[in-house]
């Protein structure tokens, strides 16, 4: 009875760009543009690993063995299903008919649920019998993330950006700044 997720189309740009980063960080050089759009990837994909959100349009895939692994959802926010395959009994891949299911995009994290009067089909006995593929996000730009997080992201930019050593006495540099963590805990949902 195993869940797992992959990224399937990640989102196709950066939450900042390079110049909004260096505003943020009073840099007006180009000596560290190459760093600070790391920094940048890897403040957003911390803090998204942090909320369990993926903060741009990012289309991912939820795989499961069984229909009961899959109800809900990891990823938010949940935009839309994309489609849901199976194999069925006979081995052979199908796609769940929408009449069949309806997405709860208001509950956090979302869920699938069965359609009145629908019933599941018997599934192969296989790994990753059912998987849901769902596409995740506020938007395709930065102005539809809400700024409580982008503030969050760039507090973790700012940090690591100024202490890049790999020891810091007193404090582990990867680590999420304590008022990230405060920021994105009003965004941070809880997933089984």
């Amino acid at each position: 009875m195993n869940r797992s997720l992959k990224v399937v189309t990640p989102s196709a740009v950066p939450l900042f760009t390079t110049a909004e980063a260096k505003d943020f960080l009073k840099v007006d050089t180009t000596a560290d543009d190459a760093l600070i759009d790391n920094l940048v990837a890897a403040a957003t994909e911390s803090c998204q690993i942090y909320t369990n959100q993926y903060f741009l349009k990012t289309i991912v895939e939820q795989y499961s063995d069984t229909w009961a692994n899959i109800y809900t959802l990891y990823k938010s926010p949940v935009s839309k299903i994309n489609h849901i395959k199976y194999y069925d009994s006979d081995d052979t891949e199908q796609t769940l008919g929408v009449s069949n299911y309806i997405l709860d995009d208001v509950s956090k994290p979302a869920r699938i649920g069965l359609a009145v009067d629908a019933t599941l089909p018997d599934l192969s006995d296989r790994i990753n019998a059912v998987h849901v593929n769902y596409s995740v996000g506020y938007g395709i730009t930065s102005a539809d993330v809400p700024e409580g997080i982008k503030q969050a992201v760039l507090l973790t930019l700012g940090n690591w950006y100024e202490n890049r050593q790999t020891v810091i006495t007193g404090r582990t540099a990867t680590e999420l700044p304590l008022s990230s963590q405060y920021l994105l805990d009003q965004y941070k949902i809880q997933v089984c």
